[in-house]
């Protein structure tokens, strides 16, 4: 077989290469394709099944919205209720839409809350969503019409916080005057998981996942709970797309298909990974690799003469790389000399030129991390300098002092008190200290409160009582301003009554500082004021009093255990905050 060494390598492997390409092609042509694609078209029927039915379940779950909604927005008594401008007849109205708007609520599953509101002023809500709502209010026309997934705050009563909101402009047919104008508007808050009363394919393990899409391309439902509530662009890109493709993602490829929700403007959509559909043609793979066996035994004669003429000059080659390798017997500044055929005289030489270009393209990279280094170092010295032109608190302070001269000038003497307020807060705010005297801490929250009784202005009353011996006590500052103010914003604001806030202060039997904030505002629950006495630390979750559990935790952690916070409440009797501290004077080292 001397004539066949005579060919050059690359006519060699383009021989090999064309052999073993026909032979897989034939295998696979035969094969492996026919199957895959037999598997892909009965996951295609699937898939399209389940998407048809949960598609017909949404459609007829968003048209039983759309009833309901038509049927509260055109009730008499409703229109009735949203034209009283009266508070008394509007208040009797109120008694006779109570009844059907609750019925409204339990006729469909997953009807969290229903909500009315007339231009007139009137408003109803089963549930007190109304407040989240009106924000939504311009994307509501004549005709039903559902959001993409909102983000709703229930309390623990109702779990989880994403909706739904279905909605319609309600406009007058019975009231002569207000026939064919738009009198107010009428909405449902639906639960997301319950948009469909389907349940979608459990998921295991590398099984196909399921994703149900909202108009702003949220997800809503999935078998996959983890992905609930976001987005992707995978999802996205699959949304655009009409019948079963394939797309890439982390890079393996999953056949998806989508089918659109076209009464929430919304996608669902299928994904299976390829590697997993194809699981049950692994029987076909094993024939495969017996036939690649034999594919194999057929082109190792050619195979073998091919190796035998290229051995020699690659051992060379190898040798040469491993002594560069181990840096014992070889240096770049070497030459490799590799004797055979044309294309291993011209691998030599391209290699020889390699090295010297490897040696020139290390140096440059050296230099190249040296001007890296520098450039970064003086990207951080510009962000330095960037961070040193800041704004700092004078600047703020002096613009306080310029506003309060403003309205001193121009005679508004109720901004120029709430500036200089306003001013002597910021002011404290930034002091270096982290204890004061009391009396300082005292002046700060006087401050406040004027802020706060120029807005509320007669709804509450101040009565501060403080023992003249612990006006100079140390205390951390910024301590009792935020009790204070879950006073006003919990305590007092809801009242329809007139409120009162008492601060006392004084020094007990052991000598500690007492100081104490009570309002006869609305109060807590039982449940509440158990576990805010049982953690005031918190527990990680966002909560209204997140001002009164930084307090406590920072009596703690300055004091010790001896010293702390207490709370007592009653529901519509007010709330009580006691502090203990110990008693340092100013002299206190």
């Amino acid at each position: 077989m001397q004539w066949f060494s005579k060919f050059t390598i690359r006519n060699q492997l383009a021989f090999l290469a064309a052999s073993t390409l026909i032979l897989l092609i034939f295998i696979f042509s035969v094969f492996y394709a026919q199957n895959k694609d037999i598997i892909k078209n009965k996951n295609n029927e699937y898939t399209v099944n389940i998407l048809s039915q949960f598609q017909q379940d949404v459609a007829s779950n968003s048209n039983g919205m759309h009833k309901i909604l038509m049927n509260i927005a055109y009730n008499p008594d409703m229109q009735d209720y949203m034209l009283e401008s009266e508070y008394d007849k509007r208040y009797e109205n109120s008694k006779k839409i109570s009844t059907l708007l609750n019925n409204a609520r339990l006729m469909k599953d997953g009807i969290v809350d229903v909500i009315v509101v007339g231009n007139s002023g009137s408003f109803f809500s089963t549930y007190g969503g109304n407040e989240y709502v009106s924000r939504y209010q311009g994307l509501f026309g004549s005709t039903p019409f559902i959001t993409g997934l909102k983000e709703i705050n229930y309390g623990s009563n109702i779990p989880g916080n994403k909706f739904f909101i279905a909605g319609v402009s309600v406009y007058g047919i019975y009231d002569p005057v207000s026939i064919g104008k738009q009198i107010g508007y009428c909405y449902l808050v639906i639960d997301a998981q319950k948009m469909t009363s389907l349940s979608l394919p459990k998921l295991g393990k590398d099984e196909m996942k399921f994703y149900m899409l909202d108009r702003d391309h949220q997800i809503f439902s999935s078998n996959d709970p983890a992905s609930v509530g976001g987005s992707s662009s995978f999802l996205q890109a699959a949304e655009a797309l009409s019948g079963p493709s394939t797309l890439t993602l982390h890079g393996d490829r999953q056949i998806v298909q989508a089918e659109k929700l076209p009464e929430i403007g919304g996608t669902i959509i299928s994904a299976i990974p390829e590697n997993v559909l194809y699981t049950e043609i692994r029987d076909l793979r094993l024939k495969v690799f017996y036939l690649l066996l034999t594919a194999v035994f057929i082109l190792l004669v050619p195979f073998t003469l091919i190796m035998n003429n290229l051995i020699t000059p690659i051992r060379q080659m190898t040798n040469f790389i491993l002594g560069i390798r181990t840096q014992q017997t070889v240096s770049l500044k070497q030459e490799i000399q590799l004797n055979g055929y044309f294309e291993m005289t011209i691998l030599s030489s391209k290699l020889n030129r390699m090295f010297d270009e490897i040696e020139s393209l290390t140096q440059d990279l050296i230099d190249a991390d040296v001007q890296l280094y520098k450039a970064e170092l003086d990207k951080k010295q510009a962000e330095l300098a960037f961070l040193q032109s800041q704004i700092n608190p004078h600047f703020l302070y002096n613009t306080f002092e310029t506003i309060k001269g403003m309205a001193s000038i121009k005679g508004v003497h109720e901004i120029k008190d709430i500036v200089q307020d306003l001013s002597r807060i910021f002011r404290y705010s930034i002091k270096g200290s982290e204890e004061v005297a009391l009396q300082e801490e005292l002046d700060m929250v006087s401050a406040y409160l004027r802020i706060q009784k120029a807005r509320f202005k007669e709804r509450f009353d101040i009565e501060i009582d403080i023992n003249s011996q612990v006006m100079t006590c140390k205390v951390p500052k910024m301590i009792l301003q935020p009790i204070v103010e879950n006073a006003i914003i919990h305590g007092l604001e809801p009242l329809t009554t007139k409120g009162k806030l008492f601060i006392k202060a004084d020094i007990d039997a052991q000598k500690r500082l007492v100081v104490v904030v009570k309002d006869n505002g609305v109060g807590m629950s039982e449940e509440r004021l158990a576990a805010m006495n049982k953690k005031p630390e918190g527990n990680g979750k966002p909560d209204h009093h997140l001002g009164m559990n930084n307090v406590a935790n920072r009596i703690k952690f300055i004091y010790g255990e001896p010293y702390g916070l207490s709370l007592h409440s009653e529901e519509n009797q007010g709330t009580e905050v006691i502090f203990h501290l110990p008693f340092k004077e100013e002299a206190y080292v």
